[in-house]
C-alpha cells in the first residue's frame, strides 16, 4: 500500500511539472511561419493575465505583414499588446482590437528569420475554462488571404 500511495504522489508530481500551455502549427514547413510556443502569467486563476506567443518567420519563408488571433469567448483583451523580435527590440505595428479579433498589421514587413513575441498584456478573464484556444493566421507579402497556422492554448492552474 505504502509503495502504492509513493507511486501516485510521483505521478501527481510530475504532471504538476508539465507544461500548462501550448501552441501547435497546423502547418509544419520549412517556409512557412509556426507558432514556437506561448505562456501565460501568473499560471494560476488570476483575474488579470498575461498571455503571450512567440511566433517563427523561417529564412526560406515570405515576409509577414499581418497577424490575427481570435479570443476565446470567456477572455477580454484591452489594447495592451506589445510586439518584440529576438532581441527584444520592441516592433511597431497598428493593433485593432474588435470583438473577439486582434489583428496586428506591420506597416514595415516582417522580415524572413524573424521571431516575434506577442504580448497581450491584459488579458481579463471572465469566463470558467480551464483550457482557452486562441487560433491563429497571418497574411504573407503577395498573398491576399489570411491563412491559419494554428493555435495556441493558455491552460489555467488551480
Amino acid at each position: 500500500m505504502k509503495r502504492l500511495i509513493q507511486a501516485v504522489a510521483l505521478t501527481l508530481t510530475i504532471a504538476s511539472f508539465s507544461s500548462t500551455v501550448y501552441g501547435y502549427s497546423q502547418i509544419k514547413s520549412k517556409n512557412f511561419p509556426y507558432i514556437v510556443g506561448a505562456y501565460q502569467f501568473p499560471q494560476t486563476r488570476a483575474r488579470v493575465v498575461r498571455d503571450s506567443l512567440r511566433l517563427k518567420i523561417p529564412s526560406d519563408s515570405r515576409a509577414l505583414s499581418r497577424l490575427t488571433i481570435t479570443v476565446p469567448n470567456g477572455l477580454t483583451v484591452r489594447n495592451d499588446i506589445t510586439i518584440s523580435d529576438q532581441s527584444n527590440q520592441k516592433l511597431n505595428a497598428k493593433i485593432t482590437v474588435k470583438d473577439k479579433t486582434i489583428t496586428i498589421a506591420f506597416p514595415e514587413q516582417i522580415a524572413p528569420g524573424t521571431e516575434l513575441k506577442i504580448d497581450l498584456n491584459r488579458v481579463l478573464i471572465s469566463g470558467i475554462s480551464n483550457g482557452w484556444l486562441f487560433p491563429v493566421s497571418v497574411r504573407l507579402v503577395g498573398l491576399n488571404a489570411d491563412i491559419p497556422i494554428g493555435v495556441f492554448r493558455l491552460r489555467l492552474m488551480f
